[in-house]
């Protein structure tokens, strides 16, 4: 049998995920319940703004070497740019969404040409600065965002193609769809398809000649710009690109909340993204996908007791299903658990579920001494 290409996996991966998109929602209603298939839909949609953000963050991160520690700002921009294009000056989602992730990429310039040529920690601290500037300037510009009351009542999306009824000779209303609160499978068709796109971006980027130039800074600066590499300029592009598909998942998420509120962007959820894609593998396409799956599905999932998911098992043997019932749980304890998983994989896996081979050979390999400095052939050792 012929071993399919790289492209042609890729194609097969596509094809996949665009069935899995369509299939899912109608899977899930085969299986559950009204009533539950609306909260696990919910968890969809919100692991789909969790790895169109991890994505984002891995460009800075896996493919140039960066640590952002202030993405939830770009977030932020994007949540309260749409939300305040779409409530008081009308604009619709689908302009809305672009102009917030351009409105992100241009603070992500001006963030990014000033502080580029700072490294490590330095860099670090100042793009953990920026987040908190930004989050002083929602909390106090109270004119604008309304401040610690958050920002209410942002439109939901609309697909309106009611300018087309003389063409089809239809009734204007039925070539109008506005988005509710109580059905989910539109928002997590909107949101498949954002997370498709923001993943075909990422893909296209790591094997163009930008990609190729980030992944050389990543590996040693001093050598890329001995070969000719721009890297103040291509670390600019890629903050920028980075910044940009972080206010796109703000936008999104406002969008679906309908709420825009600063407190939903803190250092914390800088932290948890970051997770995503430590977790996922740094450097790929699936892996930040995969880190922000497992890590929100699993937070949402521990809300109540992993106990009483079992109890309701046994519900045949009433003993052990009241003793599983009453054993103590408080939501928070939720967070231990999604520490000792960080914990484990870090200490067995550090390159991620889904790693690169580069990243792999990194850390699981080292050369004796001497064949550093290129006296002898490299020999990999395991560790």
């Amino acid at each position: 049998m012929k071993k399919l290409t790289p492209r042609q996996w890729r194609v097969v991966g596509a094809l996949a995920y665009v069935a899995f998109a369509i299939v899912f929602p109608q899977a899930l209603a085969a299986v559950l319940s009204p009533m539950s298939l609306s909260p696990v839909l919910n968890v969809a949609v919100l692991v789909a703004i969790a790895g169109i953000a991890a994505l984002g963050l891995n460009i800075i991160v896996g493919y140039c070497g960066l640590l952002n520690l202030g993405f939830a700002g770009f977030m932020l921009i994007g949540a309260y740019t749409a939300g305040i294009l779409m409530k008081e000056y009308g604009w619709s989602f689908w302009l809305a969404a672009p102009t917030a992730a351009l409105h992100g990429a241009m603070w992500g310039i001006i963030l990014g040409i000033p502080t580029l040529r700072l490294v490590g920690d330095y860099f670090a601290i100042v793009t953990f600065g920026f987040s908190e500037l930004v989050i002083m300037v929602a909390k106090n510009w109270v004119n604008i965002t309304r401040g610690p009351a958050g920002y209410p009542d942002v439109p939901r999306p609309v697909l309106d193609f009611s300018w087309l009824a003389p063409v089809f000779g239809m009734p204007a209303e039925k070539l109008r769809y506005a988005f509710t609160g109580i059905d989910r499978v539109p928002y997590w068709y909107l949101a498949a398809f954002l997370l498709g796109l923001c993943m075909l971006i990422s893909d296209r980027l790591s094997r163009s000649r930008v990609g190729r130039a980030w992944l050389a800074i990543r590996e040693d600066e001093v050598a890329a710009e001995a070969c000719g590499i721009d890297a103040r300029r291509y670390k600019t592009m890629a903050f920028a690109v980075s910044a940009a598909i972080g206010a796109l998942a703000g936008a999104f998420q406002g969008a679906y909340l309908t709420l825009v509120d600063y407190r939903n962007y803190e250092f914390m959820t800088s932290v948890y993204v970051l997770c995503y894609v430590v977790l996922g593998g740094m450097g790929t396409v699936l892996g930040p996908v995969v880190g922000a799956a497992i890590l929100v599905s699993l937070v949402e999932f521990l809300r109540t007791s992993p106990a009483r998911y079992v109890a309701d098992l046994l519900a045949w043997w009433p003993a052990a299903h009241d003793w599983l019932s009453a054993l103590p749980w408080v939501p928070d304890m939720r967070f231990i658990i999604y520490g000792v998983i960080l914990i484990l994989m870090i200490r067995f896996r550090p390159e991620g579920i889904i790693s690169s081979r580069v990243r792999a050979r990194e850390l699981h390999a080292h050369f004796q001494p001497g064949e550093e400095d290129g006296l002898s052939l490299y020999v990999l050792h395991s560790r």
